[in-house]
């Protein structure tokens, strides 16, 4: 029997819809393989508790935007105290992000600062949090923008979108440029609160778009490989008003 992959979508601190989802899966730590597709800190009501339940059932995960920025805060902190002139040059973080950063271990941290900015799985699959620029071959990827594109300019280039909801001029989604060999699955952008988004930019090859916005009220969702089964369990509620929160 193949071993099945379990790729979950964007579970941003929704630890009570994470263990549900595990549940109904029947998930079998040490005989699955379960992919977390980055974004696990922030938002949601339990971060600390999403990472040290993917931590204990041996989980792996690619890394978030939400993850790299807390990485890159973590950095600026650790060089101002042994520099007591140095200013971190980035925003304050809101009270609650700062309460979950600060509650995190140092072999949390270790753990979230080794994860990989994408995963590759067998059959032809790639788990990536948010996306790939269709003009570049894996090795040419830049983590900085693989965990955060949208969309892609008729080059295939990368383009910042500020407002996800107000694409670029001549812009269109990445995965429609894609052009494999792989398959893919990513997180990051919320393109409903139901159903997870599937492109076939060729016949054989396929993007699978699974964050259906459980903190916004939506849905958790896992794909499972190799029968692409699509397995969901909806928010216990709307953690985070999606109208109102800048969805990065």
């Amino acid at each position: 029997m193949s071993v099945r992959c379990i790729v979950v979508g964007d579970v941003h601190g929704c630890l009570d819809e994470l263990d549900e989802l595990l549940r109904v899966v029947q998930h079998r730590p040490g005989r699955d393989r379960l992919v977390l597709a980055g974004d696990m800190l922030d938002r949601g009501p339990d971060p600390v508790g999403v990472v040290r339940r993917a931590r204990a059932i041996g989980a792996e995960a690619v890394l978030g935007n939400h993850e790299e920025k807390h990485l890159r805060y973590r950095r600026h902190e650790q060089r101002r105290t042994r520099e007591p002139e140095y200013r971190n040059p980035m925003r304050e973080m809101p009270e609650e992000r700062l309460a979950q950063h600060l509650a995190l271990s140092g072999d949390d941290w270790r753990w979230i600062g080794a994860l990989p900015a994408w995963k590759r799985l067998p059959g032809g699959w790639l788990v990536v949090h948010a996306g790939f620029e269709p003009r570049r071959t894996l090795a040419e990827q830049k983590t900085p923008v693989i965990v955060r594109i949208r969309d892609v300019d008729e080059r295939g280039k990368f383009v910042s979108t500020g407002d996800p909801r107000e694409r670029p001029p001549g812009s269109v989604p990445w995965a429609t440029r894609w052009s494999g060999p792989e398959s893919v699955i990513y997180g990051h952008h919320v393109h409903g609160l139901a159903e997870p988004r599937v492109d076939r930019p060729r016949e054989d090859v396929a993007c699978w778009g699974i964050d259906t916005g459980c903190v916004f009220g939506g849905r958790l969702t896992a794909l499972i490989l190799p029968t692409c089964e699509v397995v969901q369990v909806p928010a216990r509620r709307e953690y985070v008003a999606i109208d109102r929160e800048e969805i990065d």
